[in-house]
């Protein structure tokens, strides 16, 4: 049965638009307060903010109060009813919820009260004065307010009009109620604002003390808001005075439950009767279902959506809600769909109010959601689905103008979001089985994405990182008419600056600050492509004209003309400027250019995401304009040097940009390339006339890597590490013979050493005797070579490498002694060096004793003071050998002077030489830097130096010669220590092997120098021979022979074992003797091809592996021990042969012989008589034997089992105790058992 919504709600209709001033009318007052429905959370802040606000209670700091609440949320209706019952205490039983009328009686009729809209353009104190002086006059009191530029505290002037408000009414205060306050202040100008502000303040400060108050109504909270940014200082100071009563979405929602939509306990169970079955499509409908029943048919978000609503609506969301419920009173509630009010609904009421479509924050969200209506409508490619895009549309242009003002922003619902807060529905949908929350999901992305491809992407985006559609304004702009529109209006000025703003990006300019300020000219660098090194120079935009403001001077000087309007000046012909001029302007770039500037120009204006269009905008003429002169620059332009103007592809006859720009091949060349190269050429000259003997590298030399090559060439002087980075400079300074470093040979060191020795004996040549030029421009030899100071600092670093000047800093002085400070030191610390000096003379006397104690002619040291190289070569190679005999003796020594398994070196002397040791290797790698003449100059060593070495290096031949002889004598030594292991302990050798090793120890300790070694080696050498002999007669009688080994071989294949082999299948016979005569047997080891060379290898026989210390037990002659097992082969049989015999005897053994089959019982009964083996003992024989016996059982008993059962209980024990133990032992392994059918086993 179909119901409708009147049947569903008990609808009752609210006053479209309450008036403050409607409380000025008795008709209207009673009216007012009996129908304001106050919830509990309402009540509660009216109680506790409100009413002690406006009370008379000196314990409450008073302040003025702001009702804050969007259009419709009852603000108005609110200050009506607080008025009303200040003014008259009649109205108090009249308010409908007791905790106000309870706290209310604080304030009823203790007030005459003013109402009063703001609508005037008069400042806010000329507006509150007036209307309070005709307030005044109304109730019997005169007074006027002096001009506002009269007064200087209005507070004095508030004191005084309740002074005499107070002889007339000296029990009320006054109630100033205002309306329409915020509309007023968003109305002023700024500095009518903040005097506004002032005054506000002034009233908020004058509550605290008299009887006055004051209460308005705005539609924000103002204090928060951004709109008042810009008077935020004076905000502040009025908000310490003022407070703020918010009226919240719940509020409302209160109001429209209990008036508009109120509903009797049967309407709320048919409603959520009905709402149910919906509740599985959405997220939250379950858990919220008592909101949606109280509220319906309004969906709940419907309201909180009317908070977020910025627009200049009057009607309010209660009024608004209300004519929609009233237009669908008599609808029928539809049953295929939740028939439920979503915020989409709103869109109707903005489309049809003609005021709102002017708000700038609304009419293009007006003509955006027409559009797309409108497409949707005509051209959705699924019409089926329509229905829902067309709400999707409503909902998203809703919420376009809840996101703060901005309507730019790309914030907006998910997918889900716009299923759950309109209730989307398709019928249909519970049919597709899924998850019907999943489902209906889905169903609403499709229609999403079907809305999309209609309008082509137009007008909607999604934010792809949270997945949220929004209404896309932006798209909905003719962007390029504008920036046409504007750019027909450009001056040529303007077309100059938006040229120069290009090529500062094609130039690569836009990160780096301009050198002059105020001028468009930066610091730049060209190749000089003869000698692969970078110049210094400027690049202007701009004329000659500011070629003055550039200081200082460099190398050379680029220019950009401007090309719409240049400036007028003289061309010199200077050899070190290059002009570029634009001078194929055609309608492309023209059209690039002016699209460009006018995109700039909006840009600068434009604000949000227009800004950020028109940026783009720009971004992209850029492009094109970049293109343009990549694909034209060659003819577009025009290079000018001296006085002759040619294009540039007239410039680049001959030649191949790409490889002059050092392109490889996957790399383009760009504009600033181009420039580059042009430049280069032209200047090339120049440059060679500036510095004509300038170095040439072999790899380019730039300002960006200028720094690292010469760190690197420092680096490789100080003993680093040549890279081809240092390469590079030193070969450029001519310092490299092949890969020597030969600093001498440099025109640039030569040049240096020439100054100094002009300046004579004991002289210095300072800094600026090298160095000239402006702080930041300084070279040595300006007209000859132009240095740049690095590159000197690195000539003078080669000489301090070779010996031949001594370099002079801050606090040091470095002298080939000292090259590590080369790298240590910052480059630009060595750059002020003070001076170079000339080094001291050669110490001949130190240099023969260095000599001496290096086993070097002394007579070489005299020959360093004529310039020869020879004694340098000598001493080079010798330091060389030194420090390697050092490091193999160093590392040696711990690990290899160790002999006959005994260390030759205590802990404390290893340590002790070891720092001799490590003192040598010092001493030779700080002789290692003086590989010229000219550092000998600055050797630093002394007579006391050379004593402590040649103590040092008679350690160093102990440590060679001790390293020998274990060397020597120490395999002997090792194998002699292995043959002690072989022999045992009390062998005669072993005990000899042990006195010579103390005696020849005991040598060792006493002689240090090792003189000894022959004797030692024939010591070793006799006892080996000793060991020799021992082992090969240990091993003879160890081992069987020839002869002994056929022997064995033989017995292995003995009838009488034959026999017992095959006897053992007689279970009743102990077979561990049979098992253990063959071990026994097999243990005897033939080896018979050991000879002495062997033995002198390795100490023990590499055949057999014999080693007698482990055999000692076993050491019987192995001939010996043959014969006694052939003798127990014969004892084994027979007692075997016995054990047989005498159990076939027994009566009730030989009583089971009838059973037998008759060849088995002639076989056992002939066997029982003659008590002999037949001659081969065949299977049948032993099958015949075994079951004779299989009567008997075995019981096997080891000599273990026996010896625990004696001693159980303890020991000694009495011959009683040791009976009884062994019958239990009996008992024990009889019981259950025929005792006469057992036979006991003793392994």
């Amino acid at each position: 049965m179909s119901m409708r919504y009147g049947d569903l709600i008990q609808f009752e209709p609210i006053e479209s638009v309450i008036q403050l001033l409607d409380a000025n009318r008795p008709s209207e007052a009673k009216k007012l307060v009996s129908t304001y429905v106050i919830s509990d959370d309402m009540a509660a802040r009216i109680a506790k903010l409100m009413i002690p606000q406006l009370s008379f209670d000196e314990a409450v700091d008073h302040m003025g109060v702001l009702i804050v609440g969007n259009y419709g949320t009852g603000k108005s209706h609110l200050m009506s009813v607080l008025s009303l019952v200040a003014e008259d205490a009649a109205y108090v039983p009249l308010i409908q919820h007791p905790k106000v009328a309870e706290a209310a009686e604080s304030i009823a009729g203790k007030f005459k009260v003013h109402r009063i809209e703001i609508s005037s353009q008069m400042s806010l104190r000329d507006i509150i004065t007036q209307q309070l002086e005709l307030f005044l006059e109304k109730h019997g009191v005169s007074y006027t307010f002096p001009p506002a530029d009269k007064v200087t505290n209005n507070k004095a002037a508030f004191e005084e009009m309740m002074a005499a408000f107070a002889e007339v009414h000296p029990n009320h205060g006054v109630l100033l109620v205002v309306d329409e306050f915020l509309d007023y202040l968003r109305s002023r100008r700024d500095h009518d604002l903040v005097l506004d502000l002032s005054f506000l303040r002034e009233i908020g400060e004058v509550t605290k003390h008299l009887r006055f108050r004051f209460v308005a109504g705005v539609q924000e909270a103002i204090f928060d808001s951004s709109r008042f940014q810009h008077v935020a200082d004076s905000l502040r100071r009025v908000k310490d005075r003022f407070t703020q009563v918010l009226l919240a979405r719940q509020d409302v929602s209160f109001v429209v439950a209990e008036r508009l939509l109120k509903k009797s306990a049967d309407q709320q169970n048919k409603i959520r009767a009905y709402l149910t079955p919906f509740a599985k499509f959405y997220g939250s409908m379950n858990e919220r279902m008592d909101e949606y029943v109280r509220l319906f048919p309004v969906h709940p978000d419907y309201i909180g959506t009317f908070e977020r609503l910025v627009f200049t609506e009057k009607r309010g969301a209660l009024v608004t809600l209300r004519d929609q419920i009233q237009a669908i009173l008599d609808d029928n509630v539809p049953e295929d769909r939740p028939g439920l009010i979503g915020y989409d609904k709103f869109w109707d009421t903005v489309k049809s109010n003609q005021v709102l479509r002017a708000d700038p924050n609304i009419g293009p969200v007006l003509k955006v959601s027409e559009v797309l209506t409108e497409r949707v409508t005509k051209a959705f490619t699924r019409p089926a689905y329509r229905p829902m895009a067309l709400r999707i549309i409503d909902g998203l242009s809703v919420h376009r103008l809840t996101t703060g003002g901005d309507i730019y922003v790309p914030v907006g619902p998910t997918a889900e979001e716009l299923r759950d807060t309109l209730c989307l529905f398709q019928p249909g949908i519970e049919d597709m089985g899924g998850d019907p929350e999943a489902d209906l999901l889905s169903q609403v992305q499709t229609v999403l994405r079907e809305t999309l491809k209609t309008v082509n992407g137009q007008f909607i985006s999604k934010a792809p990182d949270t997945e949220q559609y929004y209404l896309d304004l932006k798209k909905d702009v003719d962007y390029d008419a504008q920036i046409e529109k504007r750019a027909e209006t450009l001056s040529d000025d303007t077309l100059d600056r938006a040229y120069y703003s290009a090529i500062r990006q094609l130039m690569e300019r836009t990160d780096e600050a301009s050198y002059v300020t105020g001028h468009q000219i930066w610091q730049y660098q060209v190749e000089w492509q003869d000698h692969r090194v970078e110049r210094d120079g400027y690049l202007f935009f701009g004329a000659p004209n500011d070629r003055p403001t550039a200081q200082p001077e460099r190398d050379f000087y680029i220019y950009f003309i401007q090309p719409f309007e240049p400036p007028r000046f003289r061309d010199d012909h200077k050899p070190d400027e290059v002009f570029f001029r634009l001078k194929g302007l055609d309608d492309a770039i023209r059209r690039h250019l002016s699209f460009y500037a006018a995109a700039q120009d909006l840009a600068s204006t434009a604000s949000g995401g227009a800004k950020s269009i028109y940026l783009d905008k720009a971004k992209d003429a850029l492009r094109d304009m970049s293109k343009w002169l990549q694909e034209k620059q060659m003819t577009a332009y025009e290079v000018t040097y001296q006085g002759k103007a040619k294009t540039l592809q007239e410039w680049t006859k001959g030649i191949s940009l790409r490889d002059k720009a050092r392109l490889g091949p996957e790399e383009r060349i760009n504009f600033r390339d181009v420039v580059n190269v042009i430049s280069g050429l032209a200047l090339n000259n120049q440059f060679a006339d500036v510095a004509p003997e300038y170095p040439t590298f072999s790899a380019l030399v730039t300002e960006s890597n200028r720094r690292q090559l010469v760190g690197n060439a420092l680096r490789a002087l100080a003993g680093g590490n040549r890279t081809k980075d240092a390469v590079v400079i030193l070969d450029g300074l001519e310092m490299l013979d092949g890969d020597r470093i030969e600093p001498t040979r440099s025109r640039y060191a030569q040049e240096v050493l020439s100054r100094l020795k002009t300046k004579g004996h004991g002289q210095v040549l300072n800094r600026a005797e090298l160095l000239s030029g402006d702080t930041d421009v300084e070279h040595f030899a300006p007209v000859k070579f132009r240095l740049e100071p690095d590159l000197l600092v690195t000539v003078l670093s080669g000489l301090v490498y070779a010996g031949d000047i001594v370099l002079a800093i801050t606090g040091d002085k470095i002298d080939s002694g000292k090259l590590p400070l080369l790298a240590e030191r910052s480059l630009d610390e060595l750059k002020q060096f003070k001076h170079v000096e000339v080094p001291k003379e050669i110490n001949v006397a130190i240099l023969r004793s260095l000599f001496e104690i290096l086993d070097l002619p002394p007579g070489l040291a005299q020959q360093t003071t004529q310039g020869s190289d020879e004694p340098v070569k000598r001493l080079q190679e010798e330091v060389s050998k030194l420090t390697r005999r050092v490091l193999s003796a160093t590392t040696d020594m711990q690990g290899r002077l160790s002999f006959w398994g005994q260390p030759l070196l205590r802990e404390e002397e290893i340590a002790d030489w070891r720092s001799k040791l490590d003192a040598i290797k010092d001493f030779s790698e700080s002789l290692a830097p003086y590989n010229t003449v000219g550092k000998l100059k600055n050797l630093r060593i002394g007579s006391d130096d050379i004593a402590a070495q040649k103590k040092n290096l008679e350690i160093l031949g102990t440590v060679e010669r001790m390293l020998e002889l274990v060397g020597e004598l120490g395999s002997t030594a090792s194998y002699l220590s292995q043959a002690e292991m072989m022999l045992s302990s009390d062998h005669e050798w072993v005990k000899q092997a042990q006195d010579n090793r103390k005696e020849l120890l005991d040598k060792l300790a006493a002689d240090r120098t090792a003189q000894h070694t022959a004797e030692y080696r024939q010591m070793l050498g006799q006892l080996k021979k000793g060991y020799i002999a021992a082992y090969t007669t240990q091993h003879s009688k160890a081992r069987l022979g020839v002869a002994e080994d056929k022997t064995k071989a033989a017995m292995q294949k003995d009838p009488r074992l034959v026999s017992m082999r095959a006897l053992a299948g007689v279970s009743l016979l102990p077979t561990n003797q049979l098992t253990s005569f063959e071990e026994r047997l097999d243990k005897l080891r033939s080896c018979a091809s050991l000879v002495d060379s062997e033995l002198a290898a390795s100490p023990v026989c590499p055949h057999c592996n014999f080693r007698p210390a482990n055999e000692q037990g076993d050491m019987l002659p192995a001939a010996n021990v043959l014969k006694q097992l052939d003798d127990e082969l014969d004892r084994l049989l027979e007692n075997w042969v016995r054990t047989l015999v005498e159990n076939l005897e027994d009566p009730i053994i030989q009583s089971n012989f009838e059973l037998l089959k008759e060849t088995y019982r002639e076989i056992v009964s002939g066997f029982a008589k003659s008590g002999r083996l037949p001659d081969m003992v065949t299977p049948e024989f032993i099958a015949a034997i075994q079951e004779a016996l299989s009567g008997l059982e075995k019981i096997t008993v080891t000599g273990e089992d026996i010896k625990q059962a004696l001693l159980q209980g303890g020991s000694p024990a009495t011959p009683e105790d040791l009976r009884k133990r062994f019958e239990t032992l009996l008992n024990n392994r009889c019981k259950g058992k025929d005792m006469t059918k057992l036979r006991f086993v003793v392994e």
